[in-house]
């Protein structure tokens, strides 16, 4: 097993070979580890792993560049340079004691857009690739949560970077420097930025907003320096690299480097190219705001506009008018009224005809998308349409840049899927087959994708193997001979078997094998030799030596035939036609040791019959060899070789199961994983995507079939813990199933939770305070969760809701289709009455079906009790 490093908090995870999903046993975070690799690379993550934990981002970056270089395919090693890049820390959550990630190195380039993020992307399977993009979308948040208050933050003109405290907790010397010329320059006008002053009174997890704001508004950075591992200590160097960074990007910047009681030659490379100032040097400060001034021009005038007063006020008029209508427009779109949207981006066209959001807006209500990260679950790209090429059009640089990268995501995960349905095609007939003319075929079909996952070094092991098919199929061939000849003697076979063998030259046993059987061959014709001689002598004897030998045969018939025979029989066993000299043993009627001769034989035909079922498992032919070995019943070893064959088997069963997982055949997948009974973790593998199996096979559902989802207490066993919940489908519309579970899953009084009692709505109902919190909560896990869509009822977002009378009445046409039994059948014999959500005709009372399948609007009282029978929005966008 290989050890790595967790991300989260540094503990120790034992990797299995070819895992790369693991859970820290230490801080329980389920995480992508790097691929099978050899140990030097191995280190080299464990070394940049423990380098990022540690905040070193730029130490750990160039790990990271080096482990890329030397394999282009690590995804965990384009994430780390991630991780680096953004200064991602993970810090423990104090309500959850969850590992949960804090951003160091916020940045206005989108992390769905960053080219490290995207081969990540490229070279993860899919298990990687669903946690990376989970963990890139809460990078992504935290990222504009950071932007949106970094906006709010004052603006500067010197940025102060420093160390404040040294290893003792003790104030450095530098910071008392950086407090001098904090106060120097401030009473020069500038606005300086000097953590000690500014960061005063924040709390921690707000420090990287106003650090961002003001990275990206100084115009001056001043590194103050009196130790050389001041410069490079890891907060430090995190402010002035990035400071580096942004410079590129703006050339207007600079960075100062202000050094004291060292020599210029101990800064850090990076300021090779930077002037460097002597803070011991005398007027170093009078230079310094001088030169200053020179960089910032504090003095001069500012321009001002007068003629744009009116207009301003219009378009700051326009533009909040313009926010409310997008909002509204969003709203609609989280709520599935592609209609209403549409309208309300229209009308912010009407007042910004070059308004990226609205136009965002209709391609989303075009393609029925509810969130605009949904965009990239689109079945087919959507470049063509008209919305997106006007977003296109008046994006600016960011949106621009997420929703380009929701096509490349859509066709590079359609690539994918091609490419894995070509792949496993593959792989299925690679293992059947047998000539050489068709694994030069498959290796055609590999050599057409080369650069998806191994498919380059299968090509070419098809092409080995199609090298090999011809000689491994006439190897076969001549051992088929042989087999031949020992089941039924002569030369034929034989001649034939050592004709094929030299053909094959030096290909396996095939010298040894001609020369045991050229000796045979030897021997049967000097056998038949003697045979045609003998037979002649008989011919030529005269009629009275007839009669004297056939007086002679009586004795021979006694005594001497008996011997002859024995001896043909052992010839026949010598030559290997074992089956024949049973035959002659067996009618030597235990005739000397002839009895122990036809067990010899019958042992050396098993012998046979092994060495072929071997051959067929080697050569990867597992059922048949199967059939072979379980013919041999518990001969020598063939126990263990059915077993062998049995688990080779369930080897490639597991491995195809895998494959159909990771390329999302979820179906497929969960059916071989429970074929399986349990072999290796194929129960934890067919338990982790029960939820998706079951929501694939709602897919092809139909209205009125049953489905099984979420659990509760149904039969009043505790011991035997919970049973699955039963639903009926009702309905089906685009991506979305109404169920209803068919039977009361409770049975109590719909009253109001609050107020007076009688005074009943669903908005305050019992039944809807039970169904959206306690049977909510305990009845379904959080992938379940996952695919249960907000229904929004009387204004408000319920999970689980009644039908209303309307709704009953649609999907409940007969009143014998509305009959429904309570769940728990001893305490109640027949059928009960199930409460609506529709208010009755009294307001302590609602609509209910009853008993007997009738609507009625007057309803029970609220006192009495109800079934209760909850309805829900199954999602299957996701």
């Amino acid at each position: 097993m290989a050890l790595f490093k967790c991300k989260m908090c540094g503990g120790d995870l034992e990797i299995a070979e070819g895992v790369s999903i693991a859970e820290c046993e230490y801080c329980g975070t389920k995480q992508t580890v790097p691929k099978s690799m050899d140990e030097n690379l191995h280190n080299l993550f464990n070394r940049a792993n423990t380098l990022r934990i540690k905040s070193e981002f730029d130490k750990a970056e160039k790990l990271y560049e080096k482990i890329i270089q030397a394999d282009s395919t690590q995804s965990e090693a384009y994430w780390g340079l991630i991780l680096c890049k953004y200064g991602i820390e993970y810090v423990d959550d104090p309500s959850t004691y969850k590992k949960i990630p804090t951003c160091h190195r916020a940045s206005y380039d989108s992390i769905i857009a960053d080219d490290d993020y995207k081969s990540a992307l490229k070279n993860a399977d899919m298990s990687q690739r669903a946690i990376y993009e989970e963990q890139a979308k809460e990078i992504d948040r935290i990222q504009k949560d950071i932007l949106a208050l970094a906006q709010k933050e004052e603006t500067y003109d010197v940025f102060i970077c420093y160390k404040e405290t040294d290893a003792n907790g003790q104030r450095t010397q530098d910071s008392v420097i950086a407090n001098d010329i904090y106060y120097q320059l401030t009473n020069e006008g500038f606005k300086v930025f000097y953590a000690a002053i500014t960061l005063e009174g924040k709390l921690g997890s707000a420090y990287e907003p106003i650090i961002f704001a003001a990275l990206n508004s100084a115009k001056v950075m001043l590194a103050i320096g009196t130790k050389p591992e001041y410069y490079n200590a890891v907060w430090v160097k995190n402010e002035w690299s990035r400071f580096l960074n942004i410079i590129k990007k703006d050339r207007s910047k600079l960075l100062i480097p202000c050094y004291r009681d060292m020599d210029a030659y101990e800064l850090p490379e990076e300021f090779s190219h930077l002037q460097a100032q002597d803070m011991a040097k005398i007027g170093f400060i009078n230079d310094l705001v001088r030169g200053l001034k020179k960089v910032i021009k504090k003095d001069e005038p500012k321009q001002t506009v007068v003629k744009e007063t009116v207009v301003k006020e219009t378009v700051s008029a326009g533009a909040a008018n313009t926010a409310s209508l997008l909002k509204r427009a969003f709203m609609f779109l989280e709520d599935g009224d592609w209609e209403s949207a549409n309208e309300y981006c229209e009308k912010v066209l009407d007042i910004d005809p070059e308004n990226a959001q609205a136009y965002l807006g209709k391609l989303m209500a075009e393609l029925n998308v509810k969130k605009q990260d949904s965009l990239k679950d689109c079945t087919e790209p959507f470049e063509n349409s008209n919305n997106y090429q006007k977003a296109i059009r008046f994006a600016d640089d960011t949106l621009k840049s997420e929703v380009k990268s929701y096509i490349e995501y859509i066709n590079t995960r359609n690539e994918n899927v091609r490419l894995e349905a070509i792949y496993i095609n593959a792989i299925d007939e690679m293992e059947s087959a047998t000539t050489k003319d068709e694994y030069y075929a498959i290796a055609e079909v590999f050599e057409s994708i080369s650069h998806y996952k191994d498919s380059a070094l299968m090509a070419e092991k098809c092409i080995n193997e199609a090298n090999e098919a011809d000689a491994k199929n006439a190897y076969l061939d001549a051992k088929h001979s042989i087999a031949l000849y020992h089941e039924f003697g002569g030369t034929y076979h034989l001649e034939i078997a050592i004709e094929k063998l030299k053909k094959l030259g030096d290909y396996e046993d095939s010298p040894s094998l001609i020369s045991k059987y050229e000796i045979a061959l030897e021997e049967e014709n000097k056998q038949a030799k003697i045979r045609a001689k003998r037979n002649k002598k008989i011919a030529i004897i005269t009629t009275p030596i007839v009669c004297a030998i056939v007086a002679f045969i009586i004795v021979l018939n006694t005594v001497i035939i008996p011997n002859g025979k024995y001896n043909d029989a052992i010839a026949l066993m010598g030559n290997g036609n074992y089956s024949m000299a049973i035959l002659s043993f067996e009618a030597l009627n235990g005739y000397r040791d002839s009895d122990n001769k036809i067990k010899e034989c019958q042992t050396a035909i098993l012998d046979i019959k092994y060495n072929e079922a071997t051959i067929l498992m080697d050569s990867g032919k597992y059922s048949d060899a199967l059939i072979a070995f379980e013919a041999l019943s518990d001969y020598r070893d063939s126990g263990n070789k059915i077993k062998e064959c049995q688990t080779a088997i369930l080897d490639i069963k597991y491995n195809k199961a895998i494959i159909l997982m990771d390329s999302g055949n979820i179906v497929e997948a969960y059916e071989t994983f429970v074929a399986l009974n349990g072999y290796k973790n194929s129960v934890d593998k067919a338990n982790s995507i029960y939820t998706k199996y079951k929501i694939e096979k709602l897919r092809d559902a139909n209205i009125g079939d049953s489905f099984m989802f979420g659990k509760m207490e149904q039969d009043n066993v505790i011991d035997n813990g919970t049973e699955e919940i039963e639903w009926i489908v009702l309905d089906k519309k685009d991506d979305a199933v109404l169920v209803i579970s068919k039977y009361c899953l409770e049975f109590f009084p719909y009253e109001a939770t609050i107020g007076q009692k009688y005074d009943v709505t669903w908005k305050n109902s019992t039944a809807r305070a039970w169904l959206n919190g306690d049977f909510y909560n305990d009845s379904f896990n959080s992938d379940e969760k996952s695919f249960i869509a907000a229904t929004k009822i009387s204004l408000e977002n319920d999970y689980l809701f009644l039908l209303n009378v309307e709704e009953t009445e649609k999907y409940f046409p007969t009143k014998s289709s509305r009959l429904a039994q309570y769940i728990f059948r001893e305490q109640k014999s027949s059928y009960c009455t199930w409460a609506l959500r529709s208010n009755g005709s009294y307001s302590s009372n609602p609509s209910d079906v009853s008993y007997t399948g009738e609507i009625r609007e007057s309803g029970l009282n609220h006192e009495m009790n109800q079934g209760i029978r909850p309805a829900l929005w199954i999602d299957l966008s996701k």
